[in-house]
């Protein structure tokens, strides 16, 4: 089977340690990527700093860093002095951690901002992240004004800024009502930059909202319903090639010791991926058959000459 690159999103490696043995444990699992949030990024420019952390990712083989999501990144009243500051943190990190891309979220306030009046605003940061050598990535959100990942493809290459992506996550999408098939037709190839990948149940939860669902019931890629193995194909037919982020938030996966729960996120996620490589492959040849080995259990010997047989062959010496 193939090799590939899995990113760890920074669900999949939450956990009460520290930063940096966490990052230790995310490259001990397998794992040449991972995402930083926001409050990962703040805790660390207090304390160690970013050039130190950006050792600390090199020493553990992290090569791929995504960094986000950032939210009200448009004009907006709502907009606060500590949401500027998650910007210029973001950019700061992004220069100085050589990072891959920077993601951000449309707006889930109600009655919500229209797309067209985010457009300038995007096209400004997609320049910003390109001056740190970030491309910018929309993941589009149910809940949100861009609810599907068909029209958020639509926002992206509309903007036409070439540092613009889309990142596909399939709950996301999936939860979205989108099918593979009007994936394939709807996302543009030019706009597609990251993929993500978590299973879920044939529905949602009963009690929970789309966003909770997203939050606490992303299980482990190949343990749902979803066709994930499709999903592979459907998003390679569209042009993306690694890394695969992977997204797992469940009470079950978050019990387990990190570096257990990276190790079993990575065996889980590798096993849909082989199964996607192995689509439309020839069949493997039939094993070769050979005759079964006598076991010694049920082995029975020939039956013993009754006894008036044996006296009668050694009296005359003629066979029986």
């Amino acid at each position: 089977m193939q090799e590939h690159d899995l990113l760890a999103t920074s669900w999949t490696w939450a956990g009460t340690e520290p930063v940096t043995e966490r990052i230790r444990a995310v490259g001990d699992a397998g794992f040449a990527g991972l995402s930083l949030s926001l409050g990962d990024l703040h805790e660390v420019r207090a304390t160690i700093g970013f050039a130190a952390l950006r050792r600390v990712l090199d020493a553990a083989g992290i090569v791929w860093v995504q960094l986000g999501p950032l939210e009200l990144w448009w004009s907006s009243e709502d907009r606060t002095a500590d949401q500027d500051a998650d910007r210029g943190v973001l950019l700061e990190a992004a220069a100085t951690l050589s990072a891959w891309q920077v993601v951000v979220h449309a707006d889930t306030t109600l009655p919500g901002t229209s797309p067209a009046a985010m457009m300038d605003d995007w096209v400004d940061l997609a320049g910003q992240a390109a001056k740190v050598g970030a491309q910018l990535v929309l993941e589009p959100e149910p809940w949100s004004n861009l609810p599907t990942v068909e029209r958020a493809s639509r926002f992206v290459t509309a903007a036409g800024h070439p540092n613009g992506g889309l990142l596909v996550d399939a709950m996301h999408a999936l939860r979205g009502g989108s099918t593979l098939a009007s994936i394939r037709a709807g996302v543009a190839p030019v706009a597609l930059a990251a993929v993500e990948l978590s299973d879920g149940l044939l529905h949602t939860p009963a009690g929970m909202t789309l966003a909770e669902e997203s939050r606490e019931a992303r299980h482990l890629p190949g343990a749902g319903a979803w066709d994930l193995p499709g999903f592979v194909r459907t998003v390679r037919d569209l042009g993306f090639d690694e890394p695969w982020g992977v997204e797992v938030r469940t009470a079950a996966h978050r019990a387990m010791p990190i570096g257990d729960a990276l190790r079993t996120a990575a065996a889980a996620t590798r096993a849909v991926l082989d199964a996607a490589d192995a689509f439309g492959a020839p069949a493997a040849p039939a094993m070769p058959t050979t005759p079964a080995p006598t076991s010694a259990v049920d082995f029975e010997p020939p039956t013993a000459p009754a006894r008036n047989e044996r006296r009668r062959d050694a009296d005359t010496g003629t066979p029986a």
